[in-house]
């Protein structure tokens, strides 16, 4: 929190202890104690979690930054309504909300936010506006939901929902060089005015569904005045026959943020519908796979693979094992394995080849020897013969940030050493125990010291402890010691 802050709550409260009991006196007691509450919410908030919250004015009200360094959760310290409020998320840190929370005016800057099942809701309406900036959105549950009843400035930054969540606008919504993924069976709505536009510029781009026959994912542009502007290399894209886009009003299009705007109306148009197609043609839905672009409105490529299975999970070995199923596949190429350590950024890490054509289940496996330490995302991209390809949604799993630890002697008789390797990028505590569990000796080790612990076990009888290594995103091993004091 900073010694300027601690500072000023003191002398605020000494203030307020010093008045004496009067009815006016009493009023500005009322006005003080207000003043100082967002100072006392940081306070708290250091105490509680060891995350740090520095104070500042706008042009009207306090805002509070809260710096988020290592895993955590909204409950540890965050309040669940938040005003004016800049929560600032270290590389790699995941800050998952674990209650439903109302946001008012508030910025997030770098990181990832993880919910599932709950509801983060953007309030203030016209006065008020939400902004991302780098970070990433992880939606995750039937019930998962986001709600922007504000403006919302999405920049660098990738939204993803999955299973049967939603994301509800009703005003303004811009977007820069960032991308909302609408995944598996979930959902984007829109409402509101004609002032309440979304944008999307510098390439950015909001996908319905990813390009798997079983995905129903939609979005909806609810009213008819509400407009979608499109501008440079940005666009929507559909990724199947069974995900749609509606919107009465017009869709506008143009080659930059100032050159004028070109219109195309997709009332009407009969587009993946009807005979031969799953869904039958209404308005004013758009089936995919197509794209909406600077360009208008042009089909798609459909991936003919049926999807019906995609896990990841970590190994004993500290591997991670993916493992899919198709039902059916048609003219399929091949399956690139991609990877990311943020959920944006992807890179292909292998390659399985396809049976190409077959109209029952197979399975298929791939493992990643060298997963990265931390936050693993994997996604599989579903190549044609003819090239075109899609993708599947995305699977997360912590690969464990303790490695290469070794201790010795062992059996120990007077001491024992531990090393931690290479230098972790969390702070690592170390812990002997014994076999009831009790803690006997606990050290902790900063991020990046890469060192050699030491354990005196002079004083301990004969038999079996453990040694307990954790890092501070929740990742951990144990191991057996023996202590031999004869």
């Amino acid at each position: 929190m900073g010694t300027s802050l601690t500072l000023q709550v003191l002398k605020l409260k000494k203030a307020m202890n010093s008045l004496t009991n009067t009815n006016t006196v009493k009023k500005t007691k009322k006005s003080v104690k207000n003043a100082i509450l967002p100072f006392l919410t940081a306070f708290a908030l250091v105490s509680a979690t060891g995350a740090s919250a520095q104070s500042s004015y706008g042009s009207n009200a306090a805002r509070i930054t809260y710096n988020v360094t290592t895993n955590h959760n909204w409950s540890d310290g965050l309040p669940t309504n938040c005003t004016n409020c800049n929560i600032t998320i270290s590389k790699g840190t995941t800050l998952t909300i674990d209650k439903a929370v109302t946001l008012q005016n508030c910025n997030f800057d770098g990181g990832t936010v993880s919910i599932k099942d709950l509801t983060l809701q953007f309030a203030g309406g016209n006065n008020a506006n939400t902004s991302f900036k780098g970070t990433n959105l992880l939606v995750y549950g039937n019930n998962g939901a986001v709600i922007a009843n504000s403006a919302l400035s999405v920049t660098g930054a990738t939204f993803i929902f999955n299973d049967a969540s939603s994301f509800k606008t009703s005003y303004q919504v811009d977007l820069s060089a960032s991308r909302v993924n609408i995944y598996d069976n979930s959902s984007m709505q829109s409402t509101g005015s004609e002032s309440s536009s979304i944008n999307l510029s510098n390439s950015s781009q909001i996908v319905i569904g990813s390009g798997i026959r079983t995905s129903a994912s939609s979005f909806a542009i609810s009213g008819s005045v509400c407009n979608i502007n499109v501008y440079d290399n940005s666009s929507i894209v559909l990724g199947n026959q069974n995900n749609s886009y509606s919107n009465w009003s017009k869709f506008n299009t143009a080659s930059s943020t100032t050159s004028t705007l070109n219109s195309y109306a997709t009332a009407g148009i009969k587009m993946n519908c009807g005979n031969g197609y799953p869904n039958s043609c209404s308005n004013v839905a758009l089936y995919g796979p197509a794209i909406l672009s600077s360009g208008g409105i042009a089909t798609g490529n459909s991936i003919p693979v049926v999807l019906v299975g995609f896990s990841a999970e970590l190994n004993n070995d500290r591997t991670i094992g993916l493992d899919w199923d198709t039902k059916q596949e048609v003219n399929s190429g091949h399956f690139e394995i991609e990877r990311s350590l943020n959920g944006s950024v992807w890179n292909q890490i292998g390659t399985v080849k396809a049976k190409g054509n077959s109209a029952t289940a197979s399975d298929y496996v791939y493992t990643d020897q060298n997963p990265a330490a931390g936050m693993n995302y994997y996604r599989l991209k579903l190549v044609n013969l003819d090239g075109s390809f899609g993708y599947t949604d995305i699977k997360v799993v912590r690969s464990a940030m303790v490695t290469n630890v070794s201790f010795f002697p062992n059996p120990a008789t007077d001491y024992v050493n531990i090393s931690l390797g290479a230098s972790a990028s969390t702070e690592t505590t170390v812990r002997l125990l014994n076999q009831a569990g009790q803690v006997l000796q606990e050290k902790k080790v900063p991020a990046g010291s890469g060192t050699i612990v030491s354990f005196p076990v002079q004083q301990y009888h004969t038999g079996f402890y453990i040694l307990a290594i954790a890092s501070a995103d929740g990742s951990h091993e144990t191991s057996k010691l023996l202590i031999n004091r004869s």
